[in-house]
């Protein structure tokens, strides 16, 4: 039988909180001041060092480009998974020093074909290739024109997408992981183009993050929460969170924060679909959920590290399917998206082959199976009293964002205090 490892071992005492922090990250890169039309990427001619599951903070190659939206990799892999950083700081001291440690405003985005953050044309140079990649996304809407400078940290994180996405077990590790560069640039005249992605903020003196869509006007000024941060603890309905190892951690956050378990119901299941023990225990208590709002995310952890994905595309199919249609009362059930993981805090995957294949590629094609077949089950339910829907709250691309609060400082899969409490804020805060 798989184990997950010690961190799966229900744990209901609640550890310290601890404090939002940001890496330290490589410091001698090149600075450049940037007129912003949308938000500009530097093109750097990077090339890097392999390193297995530690980060390599190399300093930056002399040759640097500047194009727009453009990132330009120069690295063994012809379309490498690239995972990029945006850190905003405010302005007032120019754009020139380092302020990675005072950013309000953060985004990470994983490159791919359909995301944010799109690979484009590769050039062969001798045994190396050249990799574009195009960042198409907006700056956060809490926040005016040319309020805020921007950082941008980018690594290669997996060398392919196929050895990324390859089901368990797999052949080799293709996290990379390495190095870290880094750029800063500064904003002027806003022309808004691409999409928004997933910001998170917070002003200056605070250090719990909130996500900007929750955010009415302008952060700095007379901006407010869509809802309190209390949301969670002032509602008036029951709730049961059914999920593995993650989901579990949130709902014991909730009931330690609300001090009770009063409405709140948590029932952790481990194993992957594929096994019939563990698919019937989620479809007996997707059954006999009698909660207002069901939240579940069937052993999205135990998919990306040991499962198929195409069983588990037939299997969660299945597992949807027992969910009722029709009872006296209205219920809601919303799929909950697998967070994010974080391969580059887990120090020893390099000889590890039992999480090889715990990628955030998996991580991702797994949520977007998911999401499809419940929009599909959502259309069929029209005229039910049972509603199945996809969670609002993009938990997966928020905690994307987090790679600095994990549970343990190895855990690539778990997240600390502060992200548990944000995701929760932002879920109640939308169901509200």
């Amino acid at each position: 039988m798989l184990e997950m490892g010690d961190n799966d071992v229900e744990n209901k005492q609640h550890p310290a909180s601890a404090k939002n922090s940001h890496r330290a990250f490589s410091k001698g890169g090149v600075v450049w001041l940037i007129p912003f039309g949308i938000l500009v990427l530097l093109s750097a001619k990077l090339m890097y060092t392999y390193s297995n599951a530690t980060l390599d903070y190399s300093s930056d190659p002399k040759e640097i480009h500047q194009k727009e939206g453009l990132l330009t990799v120069v690295s063994q892999y012809k379309q490498p998974i690239i995972i990029a950083t945006l850190h905003g700081y405010l302005n007032l001291d120019g754009c020139i020093q380092d302020k990675s440690s005072d950013s309000i405003a953060t985004v990470t985005i994983l490159s791919g074909n359909d995301t944010l953050f799109q690979v484009g044309e590769a050039n062969q140079i001798g045994e190396n290739w050249e990799t574009n990649f195009h960042l198409n996304i907006q700056h956060p809407p809490s926040f005016e024109e040319g309020d805020l400078c921007y950082i941008v940290h980018w690594r290669v994180e997996y060398d392919t997408y196929e050895n990324a996405l390859s089901d368990y077990p797999s052949k080799t590790s293709s996290i990379r992981g390495a190095p870290t560069f880094r750029r800063d640039w500064n904003v002027a005249d806003f022309n808004p183009s691409g999409h928004l992605g997933e910001w998170l903020v917070r002003r200056s003196h605070e250090e719990r993050w909130i996500w900007s869509r929750h955010v009415v006007g302008d952060l700095l000024k007379d901006g407010k929460r869509s809802c309190p941060s209390t949301a969670f603890r002032e509602r008036d309905y029951s709730v049961v969170f059914i999920g593995d190892s993650q989901p579990n951690y949130m709902c014991q956050h909730l009931i330690w924060e609300l001090q009770s378990d009063s409405n709140t119901r948590c029932v952790q299941i481990k194993q992957t679909l594929g096994n019939e023990t563990t698919f019937h225990a989620y479809a007996n208590a997707l059954q006999s959920a009698t909660e207002s709002v069901v939240i579940f995310n069937p052993s999205g952890l135990w998919e990306a590290a040991y499962g198929s994905i195409d069983l588990f595309r037939e299997n969660f199919q299945r597992l949807i399917d027992h969910i009722p249609s029709k009872r006296p009362k209205r219920q809601s059930y919303f799929f909950a998206p697998t967070t994010a993981v974080h391969p580059v805090n887990y120090a020893n995957l390099t000889n590890d082959d039992r999480k090889w294949s715990m990628t955030q590629v998996r991580v991702r094609k797994i949520n977007d199976i998911a999401k499809q077949l419940v929009r599909d089950e959502t259309r069929r339910r029209v005229r039910d009293t049972i509603a199945v829907r996809v969670l609002p709250t993009p938990i997966d691309a928020l905690s994307l964002n987090r790679e600095d609060d994990p549970k343990t400082p190895s855990d690539m899969r778990h997240f600390g205090n502060n992200t548990n409490e944000m995701l929760l804020e932002a879920i109640f805060c939308d169901l509200s």
